[in-house]
């Protein structure tokens, strides 16, 4: 693996997922990660003081939190599985061993999920009605369905929703692509969809909002 000691606990899951996915965005066991991860990573994830059991706790709170948040998995009753960015993510974090999360988090061209966000907003009815000068018609069903989800998302998959929609438009823009000026358009886009739908925002990610 050349996965070195010390690689941040959400980035070790996310290998262990990959590897058990074989690559794949299918829906594994909570079960069958834990015991991956402490087959892959044992000094990582196993008990104290019973080093030859797996310790579940370690990988519970990344799941539902930071890898949720950064839209890198997605859960559904104690399954789970890596979304295509995941998949990206985890590839790379096998191939670069020895860099951390972050550094990678942003890779330098448009991957094949970057690229499939971006096909998703230019098609979706916000893009349409913001770049046809119809902005006062963007509803906040517009507002979901270009990030991606919808009003009953949970909060942790709304924030990875909005994490992973601001990051493909900031590489869009960043490398003007698809074209220079749908980069720009998205990016004028997003800054609007926070200020109009600013309430809604702030609804879904306090502790009482919504939940899955």
């Amino acid at each position: 693996m050349g996965i070195r000691q010390g690689r941040e606990r959400p980035e070790k899951i996310l290998v262990a997922m990959h590897q058990l996915a074989h690559g794949h965005t299918d829906f594994l066991k909570y079960e069958d990660i834990v015991v991956e991860a402490f087959k892959m990573f044992p000094d990582e994830f196993a008990l104290r003081g019973h080093p030859e059991y797996p310790d579940s706790s370690d990988v519970h709170k990344p799941l539902y939190g930071v890898l949720k948040r950064h839209g890198l998995v997605r859960a559904a009753e104690k399954r789970f599985c890596l979304t295509p960015r995941g998949v990206e993510v985890a590839e790379r974090l096998r191939e670069r061993a020895g860099a951390s999360l972050n550094e990678i988090r942003d890779p330098e061209r448009l991957t094949r999920d970057v690229q499939n966000e971006l096909d998703r907003m230019v098609a979706s009815a916000a893009f349409d009605l913001f770049e046809t000068n119809q902005r006062e018609r963007i509803l906040d069903t517009d507002f979901y369905a270009f990030l991606g989800c919808t009003v009953r998302t949970s909060k942790n998959d709304f924030v990875g929703r909005l994490t992973a929609t601001e990051a493909a438009i900031k590489l869009s823009r960043k490398l003007r692509k698809p074209d220079e000026a749908t980069a720009l358009l998205l990016a004028e886009l997003i800054t609007f969809l926070r200020s109009r739908f600013n309430k809604e925002i702030k609804w879904k990610v306090a502790p009482n909002g919504a939940k899955a």
